[in-house]
């Protein structure tokens, strides 16, 4: 696996399939970002983790992103590449963004016939859009819709998070697509928490960026305040929006209701945090990116019975009903205000409507996602590789032969 991220931290998606991949009987490889104080290769749960000395650095300009992803995939191509001929992989899956992180599996599809499995986390051009706007869009929007066309068309297989996603990669171009949902992995859940924790505590946990809404959050905290005096907000993750979010609080006077908790922690920390939680919400902004976004996040509370008060979004209303989840108009802090205000006005109403959407999200459990992955995976596996209908070992032998019979004839002057 290569991800252009750190393993396994932050990386929920990754860390699942990569046990999957290993309680089926797979060695697994996974080729990520080093962060600091951490080993350049670690062996953990079974996993062969090797580190690149790259740390990712969230709020940077457009420029500095580039280099970073650049140089990224020039290493991974690198390491993956000194790795195939050791390990004669089977299959190499690549996590996006960037798409064009393919290329770097690219050697080991040439030195050992490896099949290539495309795991799409984002729309890639839709997120640069998100994220730097119109101002260095132009001709690098255009790139990455060439780049995202080239890896789709290069694997041999695409596996993405949801439904919606699967669609909109088919209409670009995507000749399959399976559907790996990201479902909450049940061995890391912690039992739900017997009741909420005294008072009014709002959650939200994951990565802090603008297009993610938790300014529409701080805003319907300062709404809701002197109506909920015993309010609580907690948030968890990090990400380039929190310096702003901070001066927000301080300006709405929320220093005391809001508090940060930045940084990465371990899935099982982190649900543990939630747990107790009176309301998880997910505020993201109606947006190019957003109309796609099924949250991680959203799954993870509906499994801890965890009342949800959620953004209006296409692809989230796909998935749950409003007899489940509560959404409010997206985009609008007023709307998010009265949504946490019913909440915690008629917890019992809440509470029905959680006890609804985990029964809803029966249908999205992991072990059926993983034995779908698995099934992937051995298919690749079991293919030839290449053109030829060879195995991988046969490929590179003729290969070699064929570089050596090249040799005695330029020596003998043919």
């Amino acid at each position: 696996m290569l991800v252009h991220g750190p393993f396994p931290v932050a990386e929920p998606r990754v860390t699942r399939e990569a046990r999957a991949a290993l309680a089926a009987g797979y060695e697994v490889d996974v080729v990520c970002l080093r962060r600091p104080r951490e080993p350049r290769r670690e062996r953990l749960e079974g996993i062969d983790i090797y580190r690149l000395p790259l740390e990712h650095v969230r709020g940077r300009g457009f420029w500095a992103a580039a280099r970073e992803y650049l140089g990224f995939t020039a290493l991974a191509a690198a390491e993956l590449a000194a790795l195939a001929r050791r390990r004669r992989y089977l299959v190499v899956q690549v996590h996006n963004p960037p798409d064009f992180l393919l290329l770097a599996a690219l050697p080991a599809k040439l030195l050992v016939g490896s099949r290539l499995l495309f795991d799409v986390h984002d729309l890639a051009p839709d997120l640069f859009a998100e994220r730097f706007g119109a101002g260095p869009a132009g001709l690098a929007a255009l790139i990455l819709a060439a780049c995202e066309r080239l890896a789709l068309r290069l694997s041999d297989a695409v596996v993405t998070v949801h439904e919606p996603y699967a669609r909109e990669l088919r209409a670009r171009g995507a000749r399959r697509v399976a559907v790996v949902m990201n479902s909450v992995d049940p061995q890391l859940l912690p039992p739900p928490a017997a009741a909420p924790a005294p008072g009014f505590r709002v959650v939200y946990h994951g990565t802090v960026t603008p297009w993610y809404g938790l300014d529409l959050l701080l805003e319907a905290a300062a709404r809701i305040v002197p109506e909920l005096p015993e309010l609580s907000v907690d948030v968890y993750g990090d990400g380039d929006a929190l310096p702003a979010l901070r001066e927000q609080a301080s300006r709405f006077g929320l220093d005391g209701t809001v508090r940060f908790h930045p940084g990465w922690l371990p899935q099982r920390e982190v649900l543990e945090l939630v747990r107790s939680a009176s309301a998880g919400v997910i505020p993201n902004r109606p947006s190019r990116l957003n109309r796609y976004a099924l949250s991680s996040k959203l799954l993870e509370y509906v499994e801890l019975g965890v009342p949800v008060a959620a953004a209006g979004l296409p692809t989230l209303r796909e998935h749950f009903d409003d007899d489940e989840v509560l959404f409010f108009r997206p985009g609008d802090a007023g709307a998010l205000a009265d949504a946490l205000l019913a909440i915690a006005r008629d917890p019992e109403a809440a509470r029905r409507r959680a006890d609804a959407a985990r029964r809803r999200a029966r249908t999205y459990a992991w072990g059926e996602s993983a034995a779908r992955y698995v099934r992937l995976l051995d298919e690749l596996a079991a293919r030839p590789a290449g053109p030829s209908k060879e195995r991988p070992q046969r490929v590179r032998a003729r290969r070699l032969w064929a570089s050596r019979r090249s040799d005695t004839r330029r020596r003998s002057g043919q």
